[in-house]
């Protein structure tokens, strides 16, 4: 029965679609983890800020918590497979070759658009870690978005395009 309340917000917040990124960031041996966001939000134009959340009992906490540069990759309509992968720790390491630095944050090579970010402020709200990063580098390019809607992977398509 306590499940249920929480569930029922679960439901309510899951009417909000959203877009799916891939926060990155380097351990200290040099080796690239990613993690599925989809709670990424602009903040500010000046400066430019914006925010992710980092729930408290995430495998990557230690980590993500502490990263001072990051990287956000905003995915395209066809990279549900990297959204899918980057859910799960246990699939957190991005291989040779699929990463860049990019103003000295590490960013998928696939992609819609990439933020290079340093860390601005650390906020602890309930069960997560709000995260604002600075941001230092970006750039995007045309194309159809994954977004996240009632749970399930859908997409969003570039007007502009057409």
């Amino acid at each position: 029965m306590d499940d249920q309340p929480e569930q029922a917000f679960r439901r309510a917040m899951s009417a909000f679609a959203t877009g799916v990124t891939v926060v990155s960031a380097a351990r200290a041996d040099g080796r690239m983890s990613g993690i599925t966001v989809n709670s990424l939000t602009s903040v500010s134009l000046q400066p430019r800020l914006l925010l992710w959340c980092l729930g408290d009992q995430s495998e990557r906490y230690d980590l993500f918590a502490a990263a001072e540069t990051w990287g956000v990759t905003v995915l395209s309509a066809g990279e549900q497979d990297l959204a899918l992968r980057f859910a799960r720790a246990e699939r957190e390491g991005i291989d040779d070759g699929e990463a860049e630095i990019f103003f000295g944050a590490p960013v998928l090579r696939a992609g819609l658009a990439h933020l290079a970010c340093r860390t601005h402020d650390r906020r602890l709200a309930g069960d997560h870690l709000i995260i604002i990063g600075e941001v230092t580098g970006f750039r995007a390019k045309p194309g159809d978005a994954l977004t996240f809607y009632r749970g399930l992977y859908g997409r969003a398509d570039d007007p502009r395009s057409t």
